[in-house]
């Protein structure tokens, strides 16, 4: 491996440590020290194997617990020897071993050059994830932690199941979940600080919570802001720095991702999914500041900007225009845009720069349908429904709309 090469691998190593580092991180209360080296007849690159190491080493979803046990490479004098070891040195190492595996004995950790760098059939993600796993595998039998079987199908497998060999229903994983953090905290002497995904999973009651068992690892979200992890229900748990971690799932989770997900028009979840104060709806709301609102009448459907706040000027969904019914729209004139509600008798916000946003419903909101909308004579409404002697009245640019609350007849006045 070149020079350029390696530089870049440490560089986004840096990026990581920083994007993935946990929520209330810690200094290290238990330094771990290893050696890097090779044995036997190798083709493997030792300073990419070197790079790599200290990668999957230092980053807190491994071993490091979050940043509470430090792994440092020395020259001699190590607590564990990390070897990039031809096949013929480890069948020959311990009678548990063989030229196919890598493996683990006493201080010695040995990892497999012909698996260094070909994987193995059982691995389905690309070399570069195989290799951070097999090292935080063998590595995790010094820890002192054994192999273990794929507790449930279809979820990750944990990093010390046997996935070179056969993946049993697992889905392949390249990181310690937190049982094993947990075991690993407890053998070394420090605690775990917990990721922001990994807290609210916790709190959330893991695999016999709402959302069920991961089915893949933390990861970085495309933008470099955040991060964000699956699960089983399915639903995902988000997290960045300014919002912190929440979950997402079921009908309102399917329209986030319709509209891209953290790097679509609502960007993070800053809550849970909540219900509703009528008992009927759910909702949960987002950084842009946005929302999304979901009953079993209407689905689910985002609000954001100024119609939102105009929305919220007149108490939500508990207000004259019950839940959306649609997103927002541009309007076909190209100038504003609008949003529809399920209030019986129809129901709409319409906002354009020079009048704001306004609410039309009802009768009112029938008879300037028929005039052609924003499109006909009377434009753009340039005040709600507002209460007038005998019934109600909306103003629009060119004109206003009444209603006679005695008789349900409305008329159009044209300026």
């Amino acid at each position: 491996m070149t020079r350029t090469l390696r530089l870049l691998l440490a560089a986004l190593v840096a990026v990581a440590a920083v994007l993935l580092q946990p929520t209330g991180a810690s200094a290290a209360e238990r330094t771990v020290t290893y050696t890097v080296s090779t044995r036997g007849a190798v083709a493997g690159d030792l300073g990419y194997f070197t790079d790599v190491a200290r990668d999957a080493l230092t980053d807190p979803r491994g071993w490091s617990l979050g940043g509470t046990l430090a792994f440092q490479q020395v020259g001699s004098g190590s607590d564990f020897d990390l070897i990039l070891a031809s096949p013929s040195v480890i069948a020959a190492a311990s009678p548990g071993c063989s030229a196919q595996w890598s493996c683990r004995v006493g201080r010695s950790v040995y990892i497999n050059d012909d698996r260094w760098r070909f994987g193995t059939a059982a691995w389905p993600h690309d070399l570069a994830l195989y290799q951070r796993y097999v090292i935080l595998h063998e590595v995790g039998h010094w820890i002192g932690i054994p192999h273990t079987d794929c507790p449930t199908a279809g979820r990750t497998a944990w990093v010390m199941q046997q996935q070179s060999i056969s993946l049993q229903g697992c889905r392949a994983n390249v990181w310690p979940v937190i049982a094993e953090r947990e075991q690993a905290g407890s053998r070394m002497g420090v605690p775990v600080t917990w990721s922001g995904i990994e807290a609210r999973y916790r709190a959330l009651g893991q695999g016999g919570g709402i959302l069920g068992v991961p089915v893949d690892w933390e990861q970085r979200s495309p933008d470099g802001a955040g991060a964000y992890q699956n699960f089983a229900r399915p639903a995902t748990i988000y997290w960045s720095p300014a919002t912190g971690a929440h979950e997402i799932y079921g009908a309102i989770r399917g329209h986030y991702g319709s509209l891209g997900y953290e790097l679509g028009l609502l960007g993070y979840p800053t809550t849970g999914e909540r219900g509703s104060p009528d008992g009927v709806g759910r909702y949960q709301n987002f950084s842009r500041p946005g929302t999304i609102y979901f009953t079993p009448a209407t689905g689910a459907h985002e609000i954001y900007g100024a119609i939102r706040g105009h929305y919220g000027s007149l108490a939500y969904e508990l207000g004259p225009l019950g839940y959306p019914i649609t997103g927002e729209r541009g309007s076909p004139d190209g100038v504003g845009r609008y949003q529809n509600f399920s209030r019986p008798g129809g129901a709409s916000i319409y906002f354009s720069p020079s009048t704001g946003a306004h609410e039309v419903y009802g009768p009112i909101w029938s008879r300037w349908g028929q005039t052609g909308w924003e499109l006909g004579p009377l434009g753009y409404p340039t005040s709600g429904v507002q209460a007038v002697e005998g019934g109600s009245r909306v103003d629009f640019q060119r004109g206003h709309i009444t209603l006679d609350a005695a008789t349900g007849e409305t008329e159009v006045v044209l300026d």
